[in-house]
């Protein structure tokens, strides 16, 4: 009766949202209506402005410029047990406006739009993984919001491309927030948080994994998750992420920013 209940609750949670944040209608970012030039939700004059990233660490993503190695320092400083790591977007303020709606203002639906940015992206990435799984939430935080938003887009790309998603893994400690943690107090705030569910064991041998998350920081949450896949039997690791955050590569990312906004006025 409570799972009745919950599930009714649900669908006219999903109307009301329907109702006062039309989807395909208006921008996801902006507001405005929607036409046909419009993209993933998207007007034209917002996806014009849109932080896609193109100069990044051949390891991990971040963005960076003049570097001619094509390695960020977080890389050469660290080891991760991914073997590679890309993001659609740099996380800056119009990406981390959207993100939050999704996330914290519980506009579940915007998980199609964004998802369909992941989409975009893994279709050009020369990759074949034979899975994909999410960055798992702790089951009570999951409860609350309603929903994991790493699986969502992470499902809608496992659908779209015709790829087995499982939960391969789940997280079993609620850590703090990684949001205000340095580099070191990061990789200490995932350890011993996340488990393989061994119901999978012989499906993920000698398997290629894709990895789904939200935003991608430092990479120790990435990696922590990786590390456990491997050491699970799978083959290899690729993580995917809507947005990466600019850390030490902000001034850099900003004063890109700055040349691409004098070259197109």
């Amino acid at each position: 009766m409570k799972i009745e209940t919950k599930q009714k609750w649900d669908e006219w949670k999903e109307k009301l949202l329907d109702v006062l944040y039309p989807r395909h209608i208006k921008c996801i970012f902006c507001g405005e209506e929607l036409n046909e030039k419009s993209i993933n939700d998207t007007c034209e004059k917002c996806f014009n402005e849109l932080p896609f990233l193109h100069h990044v660490c051949k390891r991990c993503g971040a963005p960076i410029r003049d570097n001619n190695d094509g390695v960020c320092l977080n890389c050469k400083e660290n080891n991760f047990d991914f073997s590679l790591a890309r993001s659609v977007f740099a996380y800056d303020e119009m990406i981390v406006k959207v993100v939050h709606k999704y996330k914290y203002g519980g506009m579940k639906f915007l998980y199609e739009p964004l998802g369909d940015f992941l989409c975009d992206y893994f279709s050009t990435w020369d990759i074949a993984p034979d899975i994909v799984t999410a960055v798992p939430l702790y089951k009570a935080k999951e409860k609350s919001r309603g929903y994991n938003q790493s699986k969502l887009m992470a499902k809608l790309i496992a659908k779209k491309f015709s790829i087995p998603y499982y939960d391969l893994c789940v997280k079993v400690k609620d850590n703090v927030s990684q949001t205000e943690l340095d580099l070191k107090k990061r990789k200490q705030n995932v350890k011993d948080v996340y488990e393989f569910d061994t119901k999978y064991r012989s499906i993920i041998k000698d398997k290629t994994i894709l990895l789904i998350d939200d935003v991608y920081t430092t990479g120790s949450t990435s990696s922590e998750v990786s590390r456990i896949l491997k050491h699970a039997k799978a083959k290899e690791i690729y993580v995917l992420t809507l947005a990466h955050g600019l850390g030490d590569n902000k001034l850099e990312y900003d004063k890109d920013k700055k040349e691409k906004t004098l070259k197109n006025n």
